[in-house]
């Protein structure tokens, strides 16, 4: 077992296969670090800061983040299912906060209300997750499966949608405008118009 101490800096530190699971960190900042292969199951990062940081093939799974801030992030095949978002910070004067999300797990997770614009998910499993209300505006969320996530009164003004499936949104209840997505899939879009396709 690795430990972090709270009330403490890191600067420009790689981290590899650290164990932090359960751990309880506090007002700690992480700036430039990465984060190779390491544990953080069930952990509670309190009030901490993540600045320009790489997490690769990381187990984050269920982590607490009250009060807890992230900026231009990477998250690299990487396990994040059960985490609530709201409980980050997430100032209003900045709506891109540069997070990027490749081949990762975030099932069962909730970005209920919060404003990420230009949010990055490429090839994600993002099942049973919680879109409601939020303004993803400009993101690029492609390859991803979103079977059982939850879109209502969500912004998705010019987001790319490209190569994902799974997901139901009713185009009249969030706002679609110049969002983009692949010709079969988006016939789905229809189901909320109460629209039938014949061949």
């Amino acid at each position: 077992m690795h430990l972090l101490e709270s009330r403490s800096d890191y600067f420009d530190i790689s981290f590899s296969k650290a164990d932090f699971s359960d751990s309880n960190v506090e007002d700690t900042i992480f700036e430039a670090c990465e984060f190779n292969h390491c544990n953080f199951s069930s952990a509670k990062l309190s009030r901490c800061k993540f600045n320009n940081c790489t997490f690769n093939h990381c187990n984050l799974g269920v982590i607490e983040i009250p009060d807890t801030r992230f900026y231009e992030i990477y998250f690299n095949e990487c396990k994040l299912s059960g985490i609530d978002w709201t409980r980050a910070i997430w100032p209003n004067f900045n709506l891109d906060f540069e997070l990027h999300f490749t081949k990762c797990i975030l099932t069962n997770s909730s970005f209920l209300g919060l404003k990420l614009h230009s949010l990055k998910m490429e090839e994600c499993r993002l099942v049973d997750v919680d879109f409601r209300e939020s303004d993803l505006s400009n993101s690029v969320l492609t390859g991803c499966d979103f079977s059982g996530s939850l879109f209502n009164k969500t912004v998705l003004r010019s987001v790319n949608f490209t190569y994902s499936w799974g997901y139901n949104i009713d185009i009249l209840n969030n706002t679609v405008v110049k969002a983009k997505f692949s010709r079969l899939e988006a016939l789905s879009l229809l189901e909320s118009l109460g629209i039938e396709l014949v061949d």
